[in-house]
């Protein structure tokens, strides 16, 4: 019988997906956010859980893994282009956890949420052997300016905002007990909300996710919901400042590999028209085009290759995590 090891977090939601009655979502399983109709809007809702295995270094602080939980539920909101409601966060906490230790955590949830508009409205709190935080964010987006992951289409260009690279310079920083602020960007990331708001309003975007899986990823998810391909130009990727410094000191890194490859990024990946590319282009760095081919295909001045998927899925052991 197969293991969640063998099937990856994608193929078990497929697997979920297929069991669940669909009911009245205009917008349900496989995209960042869940979409019901709310009269002239979509009310947007998506829910995200962390574990201290798995998102919680030593080095993080209790202020910083609140932060976390609601900047990485926002990021969802911010991939449709919505605006957000409220959250509910359920806490699962080890029965020794210090009052001290809940105060600074539910200080920096409550730090993201209003710096991002937003309350935190609820939840729930269960005692827990390890930490277990499990975030939902609600938003709301008119459906003329939902931007769903499928649309894409030849010929569109392919953009991201902000830099990427930095969240892998974080990781290494903390796997070489690096300190300073490289750390910042992995452990208090930016949802991208006043971006995906900006390029809804403009009603160009065909497709659109939040890049948390890693570029290569994330290309590929879009890849098989819109049955098209990709030519993504290596020296187009926005590298983080960050990332370079960090591959001065350390020549051992790649600094496209971090880029294509490492997830917690957290910006938005999208496809947009040519001539709508120009309205939007000071929030977003153009690095490809779709094409027709179901082939995502990396150039590299004259040399194109096959761009291989090396982010990050869980129960899956990552090509990429071998630093």
């Amino acid at each position: 019988m197969k293991k969640l090891s063998d099937l990856g977090e994608r193929q078990a939601i497929r697997l979920i997906s297929k069991i669940l009655s669909e009911g009245d979502v205009a917008v349900g399983i496989g995209d960042d956010c869940a979409a019901l109709d709310f009269g002239d809007e979509y009310l947007l809702v998506s829910t995200d859980m962390i574990t201290e295995k798995t998102h919680i270094p030593d080095v993080m602080t209790p202020w910083q893994i609140g932060w976390f939980i609601i900047a990485i539920n926002l990021s969802d909101i911010a991939a449709k282009g919505g605006q957000p409601l409220g959250l509910v966060l359920s806490l699962g906490l080890p029965k020794n956890t210090t009052e001290s230790f809940l105060k600074e955590l539910m200080k920096g949830a409550n730090d993201c949420a209003t710096k991002y508009g937003t309350t935190i409205i609820g939840g729930d709190t269960k005692e827990n052997s390890q930490i277990t935080i499990c975030g939902t964010a609600f938003g709301t987006v008119r459906k003329d300016e939902f931007m769903s992951r499928k649309g894409a289409k030849p010929g569109d260009i392919v953009a991201v905002t902000g830099t990427l690279g930095k969240a892998g310079a974080g990781y290494f920083a903390l796997q070489h007990n690096l300190k300073g602020k490289i750390l910042k960007d992995i452990l208090e990331p930016q949802p991208k909300i006043k971006e995906g708001r900006t390029l809804a309003k403009q009603k160009t975007v065909t497709s659109c996710m939040d890049i948390s899986d890693g570029l290569s990823s994330s290309l590929y998810q879009l890849q098989e919901l819109n049955k098209v391909g990709f030519e993504i130009k290596k020296d187009c990727i926005p590298l983080s400042p960050s990332l370079f410094d960090l591959a001065e000191k350390h020549t051992e890194i790649d600094v496209h590999e971090y880029a294509l490859h490492f997830g917690g990024e957290y910006e938005l990946l999208l496809t947009i028209p040519p001539d709508a590319f120009e309205q939007a282009r000071e929030k977003l760095t153009a690095i490809g085009t779709v094409t027709k081919e179901q082939d995502i295909a990396l150039i590299d001045g004259a040399s194109k290759t096959i761009l291989k998927n090396k982010g990050y899925e869980h129960f899956k052991d990552s090509d990429f995590f071998n630093l």
